[in-house]
């Protein structure tokens, strides 16, 4: 399984064109195993072909109860595979994602997941890296895909594949190296490689409603591989596939520079200013 896992990932790198000559790279950390074995496999990669790449690693300490020790973990990682970790306190940047959310009366995964966007494109690109790699994996995507189809959210589909290029100077490429990878196959890899790593990095996104929902749809997914073998894998591609057929629901994308902060945002003040400033 290893191997099968790293030679995956490698496939998808090299088909996708994830890393190229003269790239710099900033692999978001979160402490957890997912984003661990992204920067791990990037790293081997990187070595075994021997490419002209410079990765960086970045972690976003959020101020969440306990996320003293996901920078502890994210330091390791960092260390284990021999890049620079950037860590950068939310809070000290005057971002207090608990008291927004209150104030604003929205949910704090919604909150964080602004933030979070924002945040890791900005200090990514303040950091000169061109490319920003997140280590959102197989399982995710299929959740995601069925939830926006549902819900009739066909513009998100079309991101929905390894690589996003950028559409603008200001937003990174974005690349998702484990795209193929599934969620127990990240917690091998990490187990055989003896990888650190944070089995619940977020207190929130294990609170029993959220962790329910999430482990009913794995569990669906699961189920149907049961009955059919590789059918997440061959929906993965089926997904990457179908993508391009969804672009046409986003239509024309008019960027312009957020008024208070200068970063892109299709209207005149962005989603992050608004719930910030």
């Amino acid at each position: 399984m290893h191997e099968i896992i790293k030679t995956r990932v490698f496939k998808t790198i090299e088909k996708y064109k994830l890393v190229e000559n003269g790239d710099k790279i900033c692999v978001a950390l979160s402490g957890g195993k997912d984003s661990a074995c992204a920067l791990f496999l990037l790293r081997k990669y990187i070595e075994e072909k021997n490419t002209d790449c410079e990765i960086k690693a970045l972690h976003l300490n959020l101020g969440f109860e306990g996320f003293e020790r996901a920078v502890e973990v994210c330091e390791k990682q960092a260390k284990l595979v021999g890049v620079e970790l950037e860590v950068v306190n939310v809070k000290e940047l005057g971002i207090d994602i608990e008291k927004i959310s209150k104030k604003r009366k929205r949910a704090i995964c919604s909150v964080c997941g602004v933030v979070k966007r924002y945040l890791l494109n900005k200090i990514s690109r303040e950091l000169a890296c061109k490319k920003l790699a997140t280590g959102h994996n197989m399982d995710d995507f299929l959740v995601f895909f069925f939830k926006n189809l549902l819900s009739k959210n066909y513009f998100w589909i079309s991101k929905f594949k390894p690589k996003v290029e950028s559409t603008h100077e200001k937003i990174l490429c974005r690349i998702r190296p484990l795209f193929f990878i599934g969620n127990k196959e990240t917690e091998i890899f990490c187990k055989k490689n003896k990888i650190p790593y944070l089995k619940s990095v977020c207190a929130y996104s294990q609170s029993s409603a959220i962790k329910r929902k999430r482990e009913k749809w794995y569990e669906i997914l699961y189920s149907l591989e049961k009955i059919q073998k590789d059918f997440r894998y061959t929906l993965a591609q089926s997904v990457t596939e179908m993508s391009k057929f969804f672009e046409k629901w986003k239509g024309i994308e008019e960027f312009r520079e957020c008024k208070l902060c200068g970063e892109v945002s299709n209207r005149e003040i962005c989603g992050f200013c608004k719930l910030t400033k």
